[in-house]
């Protein structure tokens, strides 16, 4: 593999913050509000929607099922086409993708047309998840990262929020048969509108020198100097410019990265089958325990929303000061005891708000760290990877939990538990073999 001996990513890392990240990160990051939105509104209106296509148990799960599916067809082929391309010229295919198929899903009259329009919108929005987050790592200071990172996974809890929200008051005004479909009609125009920010944000120069273009870099951080007086640094390092297929990409995450990719894997499958789970037991599980309407569905997952987006946001500020590690720690083996608490009989509003501060603020520490130990020629396809890896265990996991509730609703939290502890024993390992990665430059990390 030959080398660059550039200044470029040291430039990168000494910018302090400028109104540019502010740009890009919201033009990028809004890509969280928008996959929350997407698989909480179905939450939100699935009691509805199964009601009026005439749903059996197994299919309604299939609408969550079916988004995630989509999603691991699109992580594999745009987390690649990524990486040989570029991240820009995936930013608006993949986010057209998903607007599409979530508008439509407004007009779907059967199981088989919903189920097709949900993995339309998943492929959309799992190519936007590897492009988007190597952006972003690549982008952002080293010393900002993990909070950036972490401020943007607890904004998922804004999107769900949204979602909520969007559904009680179109509960509220319209019958239900109209309402869920308008939910998706305007989860599809509210993607459309972020078009035209992406419109302006570049192409990364950690992935334009991976290809060896060093002007194209170079004309980038050119112009960020410019906005902040000139250039802070003259340090200098070796970036790899990776010419391989997708097949070395491959060998190379196996091997050279096994490690990384062992720990990194088991931070999606938890992050996923436990957010699947429990947003698919609500609906389809608990409402039946807990005798709730339509209506006090989204009223609740507007509440868990609330918390997960204040445990993100707390989790992201500590990110960076307290460290990856034991942030990570804590919060899986909390939330496996929380998962357990629903089996106590306590308020269920209550009980979720507080399993949702905890349990909804774990991808905050875990994506941060998940995306940012691979090296910047490989990072999109080894996000696109974890995705497949992260959405088929979340395609896995109401279908398994549902039909563990079968034999008994306290079957279903131990196997919500069981999930939780894969993410915990993770960290441990990695306390013990991996290293802790906060304020470390991507290169180091590396």
């Amino acid at each position: 593999m030959k080398f660059i001996n550039t200044d470029i990513t040291c430039r990168l890392d000494s910018l302090p913050w400028t109104g540019f990240h502010t740009r890009f990160v919201f033009a990028l990051g809004i890509t969280w509000v928008l996959d929350a939105f997407e698989v909480v509104i179905v939450s939100a209106v699935l009691k509805p929607m199964a009601k009026s296509l005439e749903f059996t148990p197994q299919q309604s799960s299939m609408m969550v099922s079916g988004f995630l599916l989509g999603a691991i067809l699109g992580s594999l082929l745009f987390g690649y086409l990524a990486d040989k391309y570029g991240r820009k010229k995936l930013f608006l295919i993949t986010l057209l993708l998903y607007a599409g198929g979530t508008f439509l899903t407004g007009f779907a009259n059967s199981f088989e047309t919903a189920l097709l329009f949900r993995i339309l919108a998943g492929a959309g929005l799992g190519g936007e998840f590897a492009a988007i987050q190597s952006a972003i790592d690549e982008f952002v200071p080293s010393r900002h990262r993990g909070k950036v990172d972490g401020t943007i996974t607890a904004l998922w809890n804004l999107g769900s929020l949204m979602a909520s929200l969007s559904a009680i008051g179109l509960l509220k005004v319209m019958d239900e048969g109209t309402a869920w479909r308008i939910a998706y009609f305007f989860g599809g125009v509210l993607a459309l509108l972020v078009v035209f920010v992406r419109l302006y944000v570049p192409e990364s120069p950690r992935w334009l020198l991976s290809r060896g273009r060093l002007e194209d870099a170079e004309r980038i951080i050119q112009r960020l100097e410019l906005e902040v007086g000139g250039r802070k640094t003259y340090e200098r390092c070796e970036i790899p410019v990776f010419e391989g297929t997708i097949l070395d990409a491959s060998k190379i995450i196996l091997s050279r990265y096994k490690w990384r990719f062992l720990f990194s894997a088991s931070m999606s499958f938890t992050i996923l089958t436990t957010y699947y789970g429990m947003i698919t037991l609500l609906p389809v599980i608990l409402s039946e325990v807990y005798s709730l309407s339509s209506k006090e569905i989204p009223q609740l997952l507007t509440l868990g929303s609330l918390g997960g987006l204040i445990g993100g946001l707390v989790v992201a500020l500590l990110v960076d000061k307290v460290g990856r590690i034991p942030l990570g720690i804590a919060i899986s083996l909390a939330s496996a005891l929380l998962s357990l608490s629903f089996l106590l009989g306590f308020d269920i509003r209550l009980t979720f708000f507080v399993y949702s501060l905890i349990a909804f603020s774990f991808a905050s520490v875990a994506y941060v760290i998940a995306t940012e130990i691979y090296p910047s020629y490989i990072r999109a396809y080894a996000i696109g990877i974890l995705s497949i890896i992260g959405r088929l265990s979340g395609a896995f996991s109401p279908l398994f939990l549902v039909s563990l509730s079968q034999f008994g609703f306290k079957y279903a939290m131990f196997g919500l538990a069981f999930f939780w502890l894969v993410g915990f024993i993770a960290f441990v390992i990695w306390a013990f073999r991996g290293m802790e990665t906060k304020g470390k430059p991507l290169e180091q990390i590396s």
